[in-house]
C-alpha cells in the first residue's frame, strides 16, 4: 500500500501527465535546505521522456536544480541495477555448472582451451551475481528503509555501476577473444554421453553464449570501459570517467523537467 506521502506526490505527478504516458514516483529523497524533494518520471512506451520534482508542500525553482542531478543520477543508475539483478536472477547456475562437470578427456588443445575460458567466464559471473545481490541488500535492506539518499549514496551506487560496467566487460572480452575455443568445447560436449543429461535451456545456452562476436564487440565499445593492468586502478580510473561521462547526461535532462505552473 501506498503512504499518504506517496499519494500526495502522485496527485501532483498526475497534473503534470500527458495523455499516453504513465508516470511513477521514486520512493526516495534528496534534503534541500530541510525540505525533501522526491522524483517523478513519465514514460512513454517504457521510455523515459521528463522527469518533476516535488515536495509535500511549495516548490522552489533553485531547490529543483539542486535535487535534481542528485535523484536523477541515483534514478539512472539503480534502474539500470535492478534490471541487471533481475536478469540475472533468471539464469540458474546450472547452465554454467552442468556443462563443466563433463569430462573432456581427449580432448583437442582447442576444445581444453575453450573449457577453461568457459570457466574463466564463470568465475566472473559468480563475483557479478553476487556484486548485485549486495547491491540488491543494500537497495532493499536500507536505501528503501531510510529513503533519505546522501553523497554517500550516490558514491555507493557509482561504485555499484562502475563494478558492473566491468564485470559486463570482461565477460564480453573472454567471450569474443575465446569465443571459437568455447564454441569448440560446446561441440565436443554435444557428442558425449552426458550431453542427453542438459536441459533444453542448457544446451541453448553453452551453444549459443560465444556466438555473435561483432554485437558483442559493438556491446564492448558500447560500455566505454577503460582498461589498467591492476584492478583497483581499474575501478578507479573508471570511477572518475563515470563521473566525466554523466555530467552532459544530466545536464541534458534538465529541458525535460515538468515544472507546476505555481512553482516559485
Amino acid at each position: 500500500m501506498w503512504d499518504q506521502t506517496t499519494k500526495l506526490l502522485m496527485k501532483k505527478a498526475k497534473k503534470q501527465t500527458k495523455w499516453t504516458e504513465g508516470v511513477f514516483v521514486n520512493p526516495v529523497f534528496w534534503m534541500v535546505n530541510g525540505t525533501p524533494y522526491y522524483m517523478a518520471g513519465f514514460t512513454r512506451n517504457n521510455q523515459s521522456v521528463a522527469t518533476a520534482y516535488f515536495t509535500i508542500g511549495e516548490e522552489n525553482v533553485d531547490e529543483v536544480l539542486i535535487a535534481q542531478p542528485n535523484l536523477s543520477y541515483f534514478a539512472d543508475l539503480s534502474g539500470n541495477l535492478s534490471r541487471m539483478a533481475t536478469d540475472r536472477a533468471n539464469i540458474p547456475i546450472s547452465y554454467y555448472t552442468k556443462p563443466l562437470d563433463i569430462p573432456i578427456m581427449n580432448a583437442s588443445p582447442q576444445v581444453q582451451q575453450g573449457r577453461d575460458a568457459f570457466a574463466h567466464f564463470w568465475e566472473i559471473q559468480q563475483t557479478f551475481n553476487q556484486m548485485l545481490q549486495d547491491y540488491t541488500a543494500y537497495y532493499n535492506d536500507d536505501v528503501l528503509i531510510r529513503k533519505h539518499i546522501t553523497d554517500t549514496d550516490l558514491s555507493k551506487m557509482k561504485e555499484f555501476a562502475v563494478l558492473a560496467d566491468i564485470y559486463q566487460y570482461q565477460t564480453l572480452k573472454i567471450l569474443t577473444s575465446q569465443g571459437e575455443d568455447i564454441q569448440a568445447f560446446a561441440a565436443f560436449l554435444e557428442n558425449t554421453k552426458e550431453w542427453s543429461s542438459l536441459s533444453r535451456e542448457e544446451k541453448k545456452f553453452i551453444k549459443g553464449i560465444a556466438v555473435g562476436k561483432e554485437n558483442m564487440q559493438k556491446n564492448m565499445e558500447a560500455l566505454d570501459v577503460l582498461e589498467a593492468n591492476d584492478f583497483d586502478q581499474m575501478v578507479k580510473l573508471n570511477y572518475d570517467h563515470l563521473i566525466n561521462k554523466n555530467k552532459a547526461i544530466i545536464e541534458g535532462q534538465r529541458q525535460y523537467i515538468r515544472y507546476p505552473k505555481r512553482i516559485s
